[in-house]
Formats: C-alpha cells, sequence, structure tokens
C-alpha cells in the first residue's frame, strides 16, 4: 500500500485487517493466529474480530479458510490486490472523498448517519483529511462537507487522488471515453509536429478523466496573464486551437476557454518522459535570465558533485526537466512533488547524490527564479536523473568482490545467490581459494569487497561490507544500496 493510500485509509483496524491479509495471503501455509499476533503485537482477540470482519465482507466468496489444528490460509484463486479493494473500500474517508468528487455534498449529521458513525467519530476522520488537503493548499468545508481552494489545486488533490489508489480501488477509473481522447490527442501531436513524443499514458488518462470530469461540473481554469503569454510563444501554440475538439469532446463550448486549452497543454508537461538528446525548446519559453540563472546552477551543481559538465545531449534531460518546472510551477508548485515511496527510496539508496544536489538548490537563485517550493523534490528527480546517466555511461563496470567463508555445497549456493541478488550491470568477482589484501584488491581494480567472516588483518582502502555467516535480506539490500551509491 502506497503512502499516499495509507493517509486516505486512516482507520488503524482497516489497515490491521489489510496487513492480516497479506500476512495470510504471504505465509504459503496454514498460519495460526500466535504466529500472526506475535508478528503484529496485539491479541489473538483482536485478531479473531477482525477475522470476522474480513468473513463478513466477502461473506458471498470462500478466501479465508480455517483449519482447526493447523491455521488460515486464502485460496490463492483470489488476487491479494483484489482482496484489499473491498476491505479498503470501507474507509470512510475513501467514501467521502469520492462523493464530494461527485458533487455530492452532505452535511456532518447526514454522513454521519451514512457511515453509521458518531459525529465525534466523523470529526476524527475529517481532522485526517483536512491536513492530507493542506498538503495541496486546499481547505475543507463542512457545512456541508466539500473541498475548496484554487480549481488547478483542486484538481490536483483528484489527479493524484484517483491516480494513487489505482491499484487499489475499483471506483472512478478512467473510461474508454479518456482513452480515445488520449489517443486521439497523441495521433494529432506526433502528426503536426516533427518533435519526438513520449508522454506516460497512465498519468495522462488520469489528468483527462479529472479535468473533464470538473469541465462537467462547471469549473474552469483562469491562467496567470504573463503565464499566458509565455504559452502563447511555445512552438505548439498555433495548433493549439485545433486541440478544442479533441480534449473536450461533449463538454459545453462555454467552458472550453483559451485557458482550459492552454492548461491541457501545459499538462503534457507533467507526463513527459525525458531522453538524452531532446531538442531543448527553451528560447521561446524562458526569459534570458531564466537561462543564464539555469546554467550557471547546473554548472555549480555538477562542480559539487565532482563530475563533468554532461554534454550537450545528456544535458539535454536536466534542461528540458528544469523547463518544464519553470512552467509547471507557475500553475502551482505542487506539480514539483513526488510521490512519499520515490522520495524515501531515493534518499535511502543515493543519498550522496541526493544530499549534493539538495544543499546546492537550498542557497542558489534558481530557487526563487524558477519558484521551487519543493527543494526535496525536485533534488530527488535530480538525483535519480544523475543516477541514470551515470550508471547508463559505457566505461569500466563497478567491480565487487565478495570472499565468503562456508563448507561444501554452501559456497555453491552463496555464488548462486551473488549472481541473483547483484545487478546485473555490476562485474562480479568470487574468490575463496585465497586470503584477500589490499594488493589484491588493487590488482583487481576492486570498488567494494564483501566478506562473511571477522577480518582484522589489515585495512582494506576500498569500500567493505561485512554480512552475516549467512547473508540475509538486509544485507542483500545494503550491498546494493553501497552499489548504488557509488554511481
Amino acid at each position: 500500500m502506497n503512502y499516499f493510500f495509507s493517509q486516505i485509509v486512516a482507520d488503524k483496524r482497516i489497515k490491521r485487517q489489510i496487513k492480516l491479509l497479506q500476512e495470510i495471503y504471504d505465509a504459503n501455509y496454514p498460519i495460526t493466529l500466535e504466529e500472526i499476533a506475535d508478528n503484529f503485537g496485539i491479541s489473538k482477540r483482536t485478531l479473531f474480530r477482525d477475522i470476522k470482519d474480513l468473513n463478513h465482507i466477502f461473506s458471498d466468496e470462500n478466501v479465508l479458510e480455517h483449519t482447526t489444528f493447523s491455521g488460515y490460509t486464502i485460496n490463492h484463486k483470489h488476487l491479494i490486490e483484489d482482496l484489499v479493494v473491498q476491505v479498503s473500500e470501507q474507509s470512510p474517508l475513501y467514501k467521502i472523498v469520492s462523493n464530494v468528487y461527485d458533487e455530492i455534498f452532505l452535511t456532518i449529521d447526514e454522513w454521519a448517519d451514512d457511515l453509521f458513525l458518531s459525529t465525534s467519530t466523523l470529526y476524527r476522520y475529517l481532522g485526517y483529511l483536512k491536513k492530507i488537503l493542506k498538503e495541496y493548499k486546499l481547505e475543507l468545508k463542512l457545512t456541508p462537507v466539500a473541498i475548496v481552494g484554487e480549481e488547478v489545486n483542486i484538481r490536483h488533490f483528484y489527479f493524484h487522488f484517483f491516480y494513487n489508489t489505482n491499484d487499489i480501488s475499483s471506483i472512478n477509473k478512467p473510461t474508454e471515453k479518456d482513452m480515445k481522447v488520449f489517443q486521439g490527442a497523441y495521433r494529432f501531436f506526433k502528426d503536426k509536429t516533427d518533435r519526438k513524443l513520449v508522454t506516460q499514458h497512465r498519468s495522462s488518462l488520469y489528468w483527462i478523466m479529472v479535468t473533464r470530469k470538473r469541465l462537467e461540473q462547471g469549473h474552469t481554469i483562469i491562467l496567470d496573464k504573463d503565464l499566458k503569454n509565455i504559452v502563447r510563444k511555445m512552438p505548439t501554440y498555433e495548433i493549439m486551437p485545433e486541440l478544442r475538439s479533441l480534449y473536450f469532446p461533449d463538454i459545453e463550448e462555454e467552458y472550453v476557454t483559451e485557458d482550459e486549452i492552454m492548461y491541457g497543454s501545459l499538462l503534457t508537461l507533467d507526463n513527459y518522459v525525458y531522453d538524452e538528446g531532446d531538442d531543448y525548446g527553451i528560447e521561446s519559453v524562458l526569459d534570458e535570465e531564466a537561462i543564464s540563472v539555469m546554467n550557471q546552477f547546473l554548472i555549480r551543481a555538477f562542480e559539487k558533485l565532482d563530475r563533468k559538465l554532461p554534454q550537450e545531449e545528456s544535458m539535454s534531460v536536466y534542461v528540458l526537466y528544469l523547463r518544464d518546472v519553470y512552467l509547471l510551477s507557475q500553475l502551482t508548485p505542487l506539480f514539483q512533488r513526488n510521490s512519499m515511496d520515490v522520495n524515501w527510496l531515493i534518499k535511502h539508496r543515493h543519498p550522496a547524490i541526493y544530499t549534493k544536489w539538495l544543499e546546492v538548490l537550498s542557497d542558489d537563485p534558481i530557487k526563487k527564479k524558477f519558484l521551487i517550493e519543493y527543494l526535496e523534490d525536485v533534488a530527488v528527480n535530480l538525483a535519480m536523473f544523475t543516477y541514470a546517466q551515470h550508471y547508463g555511461e559505457s566505461g569500466v563496470k563497478k567491480h565487487i568482490l565478495f570472499t565468503f567463508d562456508g563448507k561444501k555445497a554452501y559456497l555453491n549456493y552463496l555464488s548462486t545467490l551473488v549472481n541473483s541478488f547483484v545487478n546485473p550491470n555490476i562485474k562480479v568477482t568470487f574468490i575463496v581459494n585465497q586470503h584477500i589484501t589490499n594488493e589484491i584488491l588493487i590488482d583487481l581494480n576492486v570498488d567494494i569487497v564483501v566478506y562473511n567472516y571477522k577480518e582484522e588483518s589489515e585495512e582494506f582502502e576500498c569500500i567493505k561490507y561485512r554480512t552475516e555467516r549467512m547473508p540475509t535480506e538486509r544485507d542483500w539490500e545494503k550491498i546494493n544500496k553501497l552499489i548504488f551509491d557509488l554511481y
């Protein structure tokens, strides 16, 4: 379950029931409540109540199977994702947000009756929702319950709500009509321009779905005058009027304004898939000051990273990303944000690269000129570009040497594990027939040495990591993290 959806679920009982389902499903054997209670740190009595609730939710299906002496299993004809859907959609917040999206506005008392909750409990749930909405620069109105704020931020919230819960919920997904809009617009751009266009289609579909819904409800975007002047200078501006019928079929003409057409065109930047060698096209949308600030920022950043400034083809990825940050931030800085899960992953896997980008961003003029509000998120994206670029470069592969101790077939087994867990783009050497010294490491040009025994005879000059005698999942994760940090 991703971080965003875990916030929406809110209810500890539902979260625990989802976790319980996953535990039984993953066990692949009849697992007892005693085992689960010990793993979760809760009582068997609480788990038994959860089992009763789950059986009630799945009353028409043979999902949970119980053997008196051995424990619980889940019939594997059911996909765990489908089971999680049925449990998670019991969440009061999910029902409230979905109804407000459909403009079904109820009072506190009406919601309490509809959800079979006390008003005090309902207020507690709405307190969670207020915190989430605050992150999107929105507010929650209670008379009746409604989401209020700038239209661009409301659309942004609904996009992330449905896009991030797509794998969990079956409610409010893009339709065949949305797919036709995407396919028609994509073909149009390819036919009318000579630009290579690679765009993320699932993200595009959710933007189309939310935009269409809001327009059908009569909610329109009003763009800043300066931003409209910039859009008018874009190479694609001349063909924008022709997009009216493609972007907005069946929408009343009074709502299909120039601002909405420009907004739809700008959204393509949020779905853009960056590729080396793409044409910058920045002179038409960035003023001389912005271009100068961006160039100086990149020079300073790569000095901080202790890396050569990329060649023009590789540099295009950074330039296009920063161009899009500049443009989309004038709609709302929320476009700078990543999911919490992506941020966590990159911070933990590439702390050195991430930290250096963050340090440069923190006191650089680009922060003000490009309206960068979410420094950590932008630093994460730049770190991902840096890793992808340098990891994909041709040249000498990074070298990791494994020197494990073990008897008989165990060493064969460890050798197989090494090849299974370590990235295939890494050069791997497996040595067991000699004592490892600095001289050997230097001669083999080793970047990391990994061993599973106590070694105090000399200090290795390269990166070293000692695993458990029997390497654990945590050890393999740590080894791969060390490899990632080399780039």
